[in-house]
């Protein structure tokens, strides 16, 4: 075994990459930053306070079967009772919108996005208000707690508050002010 070999480093989204699509649908108390939980990646930052039982969405991407997925992290499983699971797939930023961006919390004390199904879509809506983070006040965005760099979104499973939600998913969350959700 080669011991100098590396594993390879995920390329760093960049706001040039974002497609204008993607930009024009960001509700006005967004915008997307460099994630605090995620080097590599983009997060979406609240830049104006977010009400408790807001609802973003839905989430959009292309509906594929679960081994036709590469990438597991911009993705939800959605049960269609005449397709069985399906997975709402966004890697592809083509294909997505602005909630593919959302991260994952680093605790579940900045939990406040919770995803739920609404006519086998997914939307998220947040369960506390979230503050707003001036990006002219900080050279960088404010430090989350660290330790979730690298985790990928898992296989999700129903939700213990929602017994009759058919989606995959675990309890969300929305850091203030970096959106997220808690795996």
């Amino acid at each position: 075994m080669n011991q100098n070999t590396t594993e390879p480093v995920a390329a760093t989204e960049t706001l040039a990459e974002v497609p204008e699509h993607v930009l024009r649908g960001l509700p006005e108390e967004v915008r997307l930053f460099p994630s605090a939980v995620d080097k590599t990646r983009l997060g979406v930052w609240a830049t104006k306070p977010i009400l408790k039982g807001k609802k973003f969405g839905p989430f959009v991407g292309d509906k594929k079967k679960r081994s036709q997925v590469k990438n597991n992290v911009y993705m939800w499983e959605v049960y269609y009772p005449n397709l069985g699971w399906m997975c709402i797939d966004a890697t592809d930023p083509e294909k997505g919108n602005w909630l593919r961006y959302v991260n994952w919390a680093c605790s579940g004390e900045e939990q406040n996005l919770f995803p739920l199904e609404i006519n086998r879509a997914i939307y998220y809506k947040t369960l506390k208000t979230a503050s707003a983070w001036r990006p002219d006040a900080l050279r960088q965005p404010p430090r989350t707690s660290p330790g979730s760099v690298g985790r990928s979104r898992p296989r999700l499973q129903p939700s213990s508050r929602d017994h009759s939600s058919k989606s995959r998913h675990p309890a969300c969350s929305l850091t203030a002010p970096e959106v997220t959700w808690n795996q």
